[in-house]
This record gives structure tokens, sequence and C-alpha cells, in this order.
């Protein structure tokens, strides 16, 4: 059965409704929870293995039966793994429903429905005696309730409660301990998403200033999980060695603090501008501490110890972070330094200081001040920053801009549009639709002291200016709404509402959108959505049907993904999918069919299709505006993806044939972009 429900629409800016099944919401939820790619990383499965058997054959080993409680339990793989290696009971419980029936059908595929109980509630709402979820306290408990920040699944209460309700004194705790590491760098290239600068013309002269509400702000505290083994190593500098600053002891042999803070005292080892920290960490999973799991990006890992190597497992589920610190601080080299690591129920943060003087201040969760923070993602800032892309707008205006230009901007918080007045644009209008951009594009045009600049918070308001003496119309185009990168054709929605009321002369940029393609084999980015079929020697068949009829359901076909983070290899040249003219009208629908030939290398199989779109501001091929990749694209050789932007990407399983035909819908009257790969 169906239902009509109300969705915003990123390309037209309008809520519609469209027609949902009714159990979209549980479908959307089963298929968010396809941590497959988790399932897929053998190193953590086989560690939790060998942890557990260490686990049951010391109880044995004491005369007691070994008694696992499994929290969490997902497909129920680790339970598997208990009973495989000599549990006496095992319970396992999982509080999302779908889940829980799935591990019950799973254990019966794989002959453990007598051995394994699983109870479909949170480990919190267990009870333990007669007529007891438990008949007893279990002596062993395994669990993975970790993410990136470590803590920010509630792994603290997960395991307090657990040892005071739950488990023997004297238990064994899956994994042991953790701890996790910092690292002081330096490095302009990630402050891009922090940070913005002021921009300059090409004689080095200050066009417009950051204000210094948004300079001094702390920034916010919300993790950057990035996969930092894809930075390149020049782009940072590091003050000291990865430093181990908190560790979390899950055996309950110490009392669980919830809110707790470090001082390192360390030497510089260069000279430079401490601006952000680096962070990871790794689980002792054993008793005895001879199973070690590392998330250390390949720099930093253990089996580079000896020499570097990138050869370590690949994880999206548990990245590495950057925490940007409150404020940029030089440094000497060998001169002191104090790195805070500071850390609540279910975050991380930092702070360096040169000074053991200090106040409360020093302590603080960073909160934004600004509005920056808040308004745009890490992603929009470091597109704020890039002067790669910034330039081809410089240019553009340059060119264009008169002593009577009138210019009406179509984008979110784009404050270099106010380097219009500064060429002498006569009157800049603003059509920003987003409250919280407006503000912080506010704060630019007050510190600035332009006079020429008016926002314009609605469309409707358009009826307030003389739209005749408009002479340019100008968008990146970016919209906080957009997700995918032709998400921003909102612009020539935008535009076509008004362009009868333009002048005939007006100028509009960008002219069109190219939404490009190239098939690519990805190194393991494509196991976010792989089946598992076999996860270490269990079934995993309902898993997999579980996953793919809500993915079916609730899931587009193309998904947004940064992919210069996610190593893919060219198996086609590049491919034209659609050209879209943002000066005239289209013809609904507007279709293009094709195909994208695939070229055999190294036997590699096509996994999945990048896309992107190219925004022309005018006929010059110099003023293209990419989202897609950075260089060439050279068959057989990785691609260099743009790192302010995310990518289209439709992911599949191997496909090993030579072509892939592919079908673009625009429904230009409805506002609906359909990609069909037929693979």
């Amino acid at each position: 059965m169906s239902i009509f429900v109300q969705k915003i629409n990123p390309l037209t800016g309008h809520n519609d409704w469209v027609i949902q099944n009714e159990d979209y919401d549980y479908h959307q939820e089963v298929a968010r929870s396809a941590f497959a790619d988790m399932l897929h990383d053998s190193e953590r499965n086989q560690l939790y293995e060998k942890a557990l058997k260490v686990a049951i054959d010391k109880m044995h080993s004491i005369g007691k039966q070994a008694y696992v409680l499994d929290i969490g339990t997902g497909t129920g793989l680790l339970s598997m793994m208990a009973a495989r290696n000599g549990a006496d009971k095992i319970t396992a419980c999982e509080a999302f429903k779908p889940m829980s029936q799935c591990a019950m059908n799973i254990l019966k595929l794989n002959g453990f429905s007598d051995k394994i109980k699983v109870i479909p509630k949170r480990s919190t709402e267990l009870t333990v005696g007669k007529d007891g979820d438990l008949a007893e306290k279990c002596n062993i408990l395994v669990t993975e309730v970790f993410d990136t920040e470590l803590i920010g699944e509630g792994a603290l209460s997960t395991f307090d409660h657990a040892h005071k309700f739950l488990l023997d004194k004297d238990s064994i705790v899956i994994p042991d301990n953790a701890t996790v590491f910092a690292q002081v760098v330096e490095c302009p290239l990630g402050q891009n998403w922090n940070k913005l600068k002021d921009i300059y013309n090409e004689d080095l002269e200050v066009l417009i200033r950051i204000p210094e509400s948004i300079k001094n702000c702390p920034g916010s505290a919300a993790v950057h999980d990035i996969q930092l083994s894809q930075l390149p190593l020049e782009s940072f500098n590091t003050f000291v060695p990865p430093t181990p600053v908190l560790r979390f002891d899950w055996s309950g042999k110490t009392p669980f603090v919830f809110q707790r803070s470090t001082i390192h005292t360390l030497k510089s080892l260069k000279h430079g501008k401490a601006q952000m920290v680096f962070m990871w960490w790794e689980l002792q999973m054993d008793i005895n501490a001879e199973h070690i799991l590392s998330c250390a990006p390949y720099w930093a890992h253990p089996k580079s110890k000896d020499r570097i190597t990138t050869d370590i497992p690949w994880r999206d589920h548990w990245m590495q972070a950057i925490y940007y610190l409150p404020q940029e601080l030089n440094l000497e080299e060998g001169q002191e330094i104090h790195l805070i690591s500071c850390h609540d129920e279910y975050s991380l943060w930092f702070n360096l200081t040169t000074t053991l003087k200090l106040t409360e201040v020093d302590y603080l969760n960073p909160i934004c001040q600004c509005g920056l923070h808040v308004a745009f993602s890490r992603t929009r800032i470091g597109q704020l920053n890039d002067a790669k892309r910034n330039k081809k707008y410089f240019k553009l205006f340059e060119e264009h801009i008169k002593p009577d230009s009138n210019i009406l901007f179509l984008s979110d918080g784009f404050h270099y549009g106010l380097v219009a007045s500064k060429l002498g644009a006569k009157q800049l209008y603003f059509l920003d639709t987003n409250l919280l951009s407006r503000r912080v594009l506010q704060e630019f045009i007050t510190y600035n002291e332009i006079s020429n600049a008016q926002i314009l918070e609605q469309a409707d308001d358009l009826k307030n200016i003389d739209l005749d003496n408009v002479n340019i119309v100008f968008g990146e185009p970016y919209f906080t709404s957009s997700i995918l990168p032709w998400d921003n054709l909102l612009f020539l929605y935008l535009s076509d509402n008004i362009r009868t009321l333009l002048s005939k002369n007006v100028k509009v940029f960008p002219k069109s959108c190219v939404i490009k393609a190239v098939a690519v084999h990805f190194d393991h980015l494509h196991k976010i959505r792989a089946p598992l079929g076999n996860c270490e020697g269990f079934l995993m068949k309902d898993f997999d049907n579980l996953i793919l009829e809500s993915s079916n359901i609730s899931d587009d076909n193309v998904e947004a993904q940064p992919l210069w983070e996610y190593p893919a290899t060219a198996l086609s040249q590049e491919v034209q999918i659609a050209e879209i003219n943002l000066l005239s009208k289209h013809k609904n629908p507007f279709e293009c069919r094709g195909s994208i030939d695939i070229k055999d290398f190294r036997n590699l199989p096509c996994n999945g299709v990048a896309l992107w779109a190219n925004w022309n501001l005018d006929d010059s091929p110099k003023r293209t505006v990419s989202t897609g990749p950075v260089g060439e694209i050279i068959l057989g050789k990785k691609i260099q993806w743009d790192m302010y932007t995310r990518q289209g990407v439709c992911l599949f399983s191997n496909k090993l044939s030579s072509r892939l035909e592919y079908n673009f819908t625009f429904d230009v009257n409805e506002g609906s972009i359909n990609f069909q790969m037929l693979t």
C-alpha cells in the first residue's frame, strides 16, 4: 500500500506531495543498518573470534562454564563465533526488531538455533534471575558498540550498565580496553574545511575581509570523520608523534568515568602553526594483549612500524577524525606544549596551550558562535575557500561587471559575490533562502562596509526590486538543500521563474550544466553495498535479502560520496551523459540514452559508476567549474577527485562485460532526475 507524503524537492525548492510506500520509514531504517562493510572487515571479525577463544578457554581452564552475552548482536556473527569456539551458553540481544528476527533466521540457517538465545531488547532492558531474560549473570561479554569517535554510540553507558547488572564480578570483556591516539598537526588543506580566508585579487590586495566574529570563532566540536590515509603526506606537518591520550577500560576493573580530561606535556618537533588534531583509536581485544585492532592511518599503523606500507585493513565504519583547535597556535621547534584531551559520555574534543596556567575556558567543548559552522558543511566551507574555483568567478566578474551592473545572485551563502561591489558594480541582490547562511552573508556585508548589497529572503521578495534593471544573473550555483551535484539545478528553476520579468539583454551565468560519468573499479567503496553471502564461514543470505529488499524500496540508485577518500581506477573514458542548457526551455521529459565502454585493465571488474556535474560559466572551457576529477582521466590509473564537493556514485556487483547501458531522464515539470545503469 502507498501513501502521500510531503518532501522538499532539492531541484525545485518546493514542498511536493509524493507517493511513498507506507512502510518507507521502516525500510529506510533497515537499509541504513546495512553495516555490511563492517562484516566485510575480515581483520575485525577474526580478531573478535580470537579474543572469544581466549576468553572461553580461560573460563574452561579455571573450571567454569563460558556464559557469553552478545550485546547488539546484529546478524548474530559474534554469537556464532562463540558457539564455534565452545561457549556453553550464549545470549544475544538486539533492540532493532527487524535485525533481531534476521539474526534468528541466520542462526537457524547455520544450525545454531538451539545454542543461542536471541532477545529483542536493549541490553539496559534485560533482566536477570528467575523468569528473567538471563537465568544468571554472564561471565563473558562481547560487543561492538563503537563509532569513529569510539564512544559516540554510547559505549560508556553500555559497558557500565552491563558490569553493574548483567556480568559476574570476574567476567571477561571483549574488547578489553581502548586507547585514543592524538597527533597535533599543521594542515592548510584540512584547515580549508574549517576557517574561511580573506579574498584577494591577483595583485594580493584584500577585497573581502573575514569578519572578526568568524575569524575568532572556535568552530564546532562536531567530529570530522575522514579517511586520513587519503590525505597526501606532503599536505601536513606533524608536531608530535602519535600520542596515547585517553584510555577506556571496558573490563570493569576500574570505575567508568563519563567526563574527564587529561594533559600531556610534549615538545614540538618543528616550527609551524598548530591547527588541528588527528585522532584514531585502537582496541586491545583480549586479556593477554596479544590481539590488537588499530584504526590508525597507514603512516601511523603498527604495520608501518619498520617500513611504511599502505596495505592495511580498509574501514568505512571506523575511520579517523580531525578535531580543529579553537585557535591556531604558532610553535617553535623544541617548544614545550600541553595537549588537553577531553571527553563526555558521547564525544571527544581537544585544545593546545603553551602554558599550564589554565582556566575553565581551556577545557570547554568548542561551540560555533559565528553561525558559519552551523550553516555549512565542512565540504561547503572548503568549497568557499577553493582558490581555483574562485579565480574563475573573478575572471568572469572582471570581464562582465560595469559601473551600471545590477547583479542578482541566485545561490546560498555566496559571500564571494561581494567582490562584485569592489569591482564597481552598481547594485547587488542576493536571493538566499537559508536563514543561517543569510546571517553569515549579512555579517560579511556589515563588516566590509558594503552599502550596495541587499539580501532577499524568498523568491517572492523579487517582486520588491526592479528586475528590469537587473542585467546580470549569477549562480555558482550552490544551495544548502543540495545533496547530489545536479541538485543545484535549482538555479534553473529560480532563473526560469523570473526570466519574463528580466530585460532581454540580461546575461545569465552559468550557461549550461553538463553531467558526466566514468566507469570505475573501487578498491573498497563498493563494500558498503556489497552482499555478504558467506562471512567467516557463516551463511548470511537472510541479512543480504533483508537489506536488498529495503534498499530497493527506500534508496535511490545514485548516492553522494566524497570520492577523493575512496580510491578508484578508471575503466572507461569520461562520458557526457547530458547537457542541460540553463538559458532556454526544455522539452519534457529531457531524456538521454547511451553506453559506457568498459576497458579490460588487469582483469579489474567494474563495480561502480562515478557521476558529476560541470557548470559552464560561459563559452570558455577555462571557466568550467567542475565537481568531478581535477585532472585528466587516464585508463587504468587512479582518479584524482575534487576535495571540496561530493560526487554521485552508482554501486553494483562486479561486472566483467565490456559495456554499460544507461538511461538518463530529467522530468523538468516534476523536477526529478533519474539514472538507470543497466548492468
